[in-house]
């Protein structure tokens, strides 16, 4: 049983124990994924390479600590890789495709993940099989042309068993995505465009996280289907919530003690 607070504890725990950075971009996506692995993704936990698993592409790869710590709690990472993340673990800041865990693709080179996930979901219609493919992206990410071009395939092949979910914290590597391209709410309307299978959601809610992925892996669509989620960079340390310095920061840097509760 998957429970958000405690994976979120022990993200923040990965962090500072190893001195890893990108912790804010990995706390924006603890509710989705938990929600995600605990109720809906299909998977062997005795084989992580079953072929009728689901897939996950984690394409904001650099935010992936949330993933790595639910990876261990099921069983496909050994801790020995957690506890020497970023001395010489083979896990790496970005996710680096590695079945025996899970871990479907190599990401962190943003605008790569939706493209393979179209692939892959394009794959499974042409084998008649009923896998189903989830997509994270970073709302910064969206900025990259290769999305555009994976979502208008994934419109014209009408793709329904691919799933686009949206981090939408507001923020990229050093400023605020309002700042740079256009802000979520025109984004967010740019990607309903594409799809009526879309649904824009508090992404730290799971009640609605579950409502809005069960629309998605219980119903029959017509098309490929988008979460647009809401979420707050940072999330659970306080000099991290909102903060465009701790995209790559450490809180310990800033003299943050673990075990300090900031929820």
């Amino acid at each position: 049983m998957l429970d958000a607070k405690e994976i979120r504890k022990k993200t923040i725990e990965l962090s500072c124990k190893t001195g890893a950075g990108h912790l804010a971009p990995s706390l924006s996506t603890v509710e989705m994924l938990s929600v995600l692995f605990r109720d809906f993704l299909h998977y062997n936990k005795k084989n992580a390479q079953d072929e009728s698993r689901d897939r996950l592409i984690f394409s904001k790869g650099h935010g992936a600590y949330a993933y790595y710590v639910i990876l261990n709690e099921l069983g496909f990472l050994p801790k020995e890789e957690l506890d020497n993340f970023y001395r010489g673990a083979s896990i790496k800041g970005c996710l680096t495709q590695n079945l025996d865990y899970m871990i479907e693709a190599s990401t962190g080179s943003l605008g790569h993940g939706l493209p393979i996930a179209v692939g892959m979901a394009q794959a499974f219609k042409m084998q008649n099989k009923t896998n189903k493919v989830v997509c994270i992206v970073g709302d910064g990410e969206m900025q990259e042309g290769s999305n555009f071009e994976a979502l208008a395939l994934a419109y014209r092949f009408q793709l329904d068993n691919l799933l686009l979910i949206v981090d939408a914290n507001e923020l990229q590597a050093m400023d605020r995505v309002t700042d740079v391209g256009l802000d979520n709410e025109r984004l967010a309307k740019v990607l309903h465009s594409y799809t009526d299978n879309f649904s824009k959601i508090d992404g730290h809610n799971e009640n609605s996280l579950h409502v809005s992925l069960k629309n998605f892996f219980h119903t029959k669509n017509d098309n490929f289907s988008i979460v647009f989620c809401d979420t707050l960079k940072g999330k659970g340390v306080a000099v991290c919530e909102n903060s465009i310095a701790h995209h790559f920061r450490c809180p310990t840097q800033d003299g943050y003690v673990l075990g300090c509760d900031d929820e």
